[in-house]
């Protein structure tokens, strides 16, 4: 699949990844960590650039070592401009069993990012239509996909492609306003 990004005539590539490529997405989480900080800047103190994604290589290790994990590049110019990683929960296993029906096995976008630079261009929307492709590919039709409630563009974008809240979790840490 290629698309035009707007003030770059070259198309983007979406291509398959594998674990092989977890080292080549630190900076591509490194931006949506940014966006956590952006979003939700009362949360703060964040961790920094290297324990985030020291924490998220090693769940990514972890995800590929579960079957049918799957991994899709964005590459312009052969520049690696975005990602998209998920996976299937068994529902027997999960924090929905016991409120909703659903699937024997639920997708899990656990992680998809854009760089700012390449942010509005249809990449992510590209990257939202490959797991999609993927996860009816492998008989899976119920998603759910985490996002910070302050990251207003993202939601809005996941809301038009039918997902809708369903879990959210509170939290008080230590040394944070509590009036916010």
């Amino acid at each position: 699949m290629e698309r035009s990004h707007r003030s770059d005539p070259s198309p983007v590539e979406l291509v398959r990844g594998s674990e092989a490529d977890i080292p080549s997405l630190e900076p591509l989480w490194v931006a949506v960590h940014h966006m956590h900080n952006a979003s939700m800047p009362a949360l703060a103190p964040y961790v920094s650039d290297e324990e985030t994604w020291r924490e998220r290589r090693e769940l990514y290790r972890a995800l590929f070592r579960k079957p049918k994990t799957f991994l899709f590049l964005a590459r312009a110019r052969d520049e690696l401009v975005g990602y998209a990683l998920g996976h299937i929960v068994g529902s027997a296993e999960s924090w929905w069993s016991d409120t909703w029906h659903t699937g024997d096995r639920v997708g899990e976008l656990e992680s998809i990012s854009v760089l700012p630079e390449h942010r509005g261009a249809g990449i992510g929307t590209a990257l939202l239509d490959a797991v999609d492709a993927e996860f009816a590919r492998l008989g899976v039709v119920d998603q759910v996909i985490g996002v910070l409630p302050g990251n207003v563009d993202a939601i809005r974008l996941y809301e038009q492609r039918g997902f809708r809240p369903t879990w959210l979790y509170l939290s008080r840490f230590a040394g944070r306003d509590r009036t916010q």
